[in-house]
């Protein structure tokens, strides 16, 4: 198996993609939590959820399977399979999100992580379970057992740093720990990966990775570019609303 055929640059694309995710779904949680009715802080956990668990996690897994090739066979990728890892990271995170809640409570957070952790591994499973090769896949028991050990780990460390994210270093610092952790969960899962052989098996069916590369580039450009001019133009929206005189209702002349 061969993991950087396209060059190291892979590894260096997916920790910025999965940097800026998560610094994005970090920021719009710092957001919600200035916001003034329950409803718009749904909505800025809901964009944080897509940001943290969509571009955060699947879009840095999928750049980094770009780089991933096999010898003696095609590779290809079963569409449900791609469609359901693009969907469940983000559905994951939202969940867990809301058990977690505003305040610190420990069983809370982990419970949030546990749900965090299932989704975030399932995600790394699915991706590699659309594998499609000539002969078959197979995936070592230790390795699966270290997703879910490092999701865990990602889980809980992200619910804790959303209760704390009041400044810009915090969601930097937040950011840099979970793109270095998705990308260690990735590799540790690849690693484990066993791919055999067999000329005389029919050519696997299914499409190649760059087929949704498309798809995928422009989902994630608008998961970052709409919350990210969201986050730019609320400060000004506030300040316009507290700054906005009381309107007197005309008075009526007898």
């Amino acid at each position: 198996m061969i993991y950087f055929s396209m060059g190291y640059w892979v590894i260096a694309l997916a920790l910025i993609v999965s940097f800026a995710g998560a610094a994005c779904g970090l920021a719009c949680i710092r957001q919600s939590t200035k916001s003034v009715t329950q409803r718009f802080r749904l909505v800025w956990q809901f964009v944080a959820a897509v940001s943290i668990g969509g571009v955060g996690v699947a879009m840095p897994i999928f750049v980094s399977m770009l780089g991933f090739d096999v010898k003696g066979s095609p590779l290809r990728y079963d569409s449900v399979g791609i469609t359901l890892f693009s969907v469940l990271s983000a559905v994951a995170v939202i969940l867990a999100m809301l058990i977690n809640g505003r305040q610190l409570v420990w069983w809370r957070l982990l419970v949030g992580a546990g749900v965090m952790a299932f989704g975030i591994g399932d995600v790394h499973q699915l991706l590699l379970n659309a594998i499609r090769v000539q002969g078959s896949v197979e995936q070592s028991l230790v390795s699966i057992v270290a997703v879910y050990v490092i999701a865990f780990v990602l889980s809980a460390l992200t619910l804790w740093f959303s209760l704390w994210v009041g400044s810009v270093p915090m969601v930097l610092l937040g950011a840099a720990v979970y793109a270095v952790l998705v990308t260690g969960m990735h590799y540790a899962g690849l690693t484990g990966l066993q791919v055999h052989i067999d000329p005389s098996q029919p050519t696997p069916h299914g499409n190649v990775l760059f087929t949704f590369f498309v798809p995928f580039f422009i989902i994630g450009t608008l998961s970052l570019a709409i919350p990210i001019t969201a986050i730019l133009v609320a400060p000004d929206r506030r300040e316009a609303r507290s700054a906005a005189p009381a309107v007197r209702r005309p008075e009526t002349v007898h």
